[in-house]
């Protein structure tokens, strides 16, 4: 039996988040006697041991010449592929799949096409645990200079209408820390990137604040983080909150947000327009190590839980 893994993005769902799945799926498979193939023509994590990493027309020529396969995607299929059981992995919402009206309508008539023709379906809370890597210090200094200049920085994901108040938030930390704590924003694309960068012209910090759009966002990233920020929702930020949980980031969420109820567990939840709610949180977690370290193992063991209680795709595709 071989296993066709198609690690590419559909719709609005970033290229990390697929490649990052795909790799907590192989490292799931304890025992199986399937040929795990994943297909990509370029992949952005380090694939754990026990598949093969294939280009898409290598991989197409391959599917053509097996009798028995199946197909795990997340939304783009191989050529040929459409006689053989699929597995569709959902990581969007319908009214989350592209922009435009006219896209999206689109894209929900090919999302439920998908649907229809899949064995399974299987969504955020089937996947298996995150296989996170572990980073030396070297590693995550080269991290902070690539994102902050060297400097240690706090990861934000907000809608460029939250920027400015977030800031102001921060304005009030560093006036009390009086050193070089930076903010690093994760925008949804290059168009909001260009709007926040817009915002912060002639902000007195402004040094001390850095975009990045989620496209160029690394594993290492959240490892080299001090604390994460999340104020916006987005289906897939929660598979991203797991990853802060699993590296020891803490977490702080915004209460106005719309999180499902399990995730809210996760670190701090307060209402970020609460005046200097944001920036007494960052003093604490910077002045306080101990109390930022019970935290992180606070998030830790709610990822641990909250893993134990689900069952994944493992018990699916790779049942024996």
């Amino acid at each position: 039996m071989r296993i066709f893994i198609v690690s590419k993005a559909t719709w609005n769902i970033p290229a990390i988040l697929v490649d990052q799945t795909v790799t907590d799926i192989i490292a799931s498979v304890n025992d199986s006697s399937a040929e795990l193939i994943v297909v990509a023509d370029g992949f952005r994590v380090n694939l754990p041991p026990g598949a093969t990493l294939m280009g898409t027309q290598e991989a197409e020529t391959l599917l053509l010449n097996s009798e028995n396969a199946c197909i795990v995607h997340f939304g783009i299929l191989l050529k040929g592929s459409e006689s053989f059981t699929q597995y569709f992995i959902d990581l969007t919402t319908p009214k989350h799949l592209a922009d435009g009206w006219m896209a999206n309508i689109l894209a929900q008539s090919a999302h439920k096409k998908i649907v229809k023709q899949s064995k399974v379906m299987y969504r955020f809370v089937d996947l298996p645990a995150p296989h996170l890597p572990s980073y030396e210090w070297s590693d995550l200094a080269l991290a902070k200079s690539r994102n902050a200049n060297g400097d240690a920085y706090f990861m934000v994901f907000a809608s460029t209408s939250e920027i400015v108040g977030i800031l102001k938030e921060f304005s009030i930390f560093k006036k009390w820390q009086q050193t070089s704590m930076a903010i690093l924003f994760v925008c949804s694309n290059t168009k909001e990137l260009e709007k926040a960068e817009q915002l912060v012209k002639g902000y007195k910090y402004r040094n001390a604040v850095f975009f990045k759009t989620i496209d160029q966002l690394e594993i290492i990233d959240f490892a080299a983080a001090y604390i994460s920020v999340w104020s916006k929702y987005l289906p897939y930020y929660t598979r991203m909150m797991q990853w802060s949980a699993g590296m020891g980031l803490p977490i702080l969420l915004n209460s106005q947000t719309n999180w499902p109820i399990a995730y809210t567990q996760s670190g701090e939840c307060f209402d970020f327009t609460e005046l200097q709610g944001l920036s007494n949180h960052f003093k604490l977690y910077y002045k306080d190590e101990v109390y930022k370290q019970t935290r992180s193992n606070y998030g830790h063991a709610w990822l641990n839980q909250m893993m134990a209680e689900v069952h994944t795709i493992k018990n699916g595709i790779f049942a024996p």
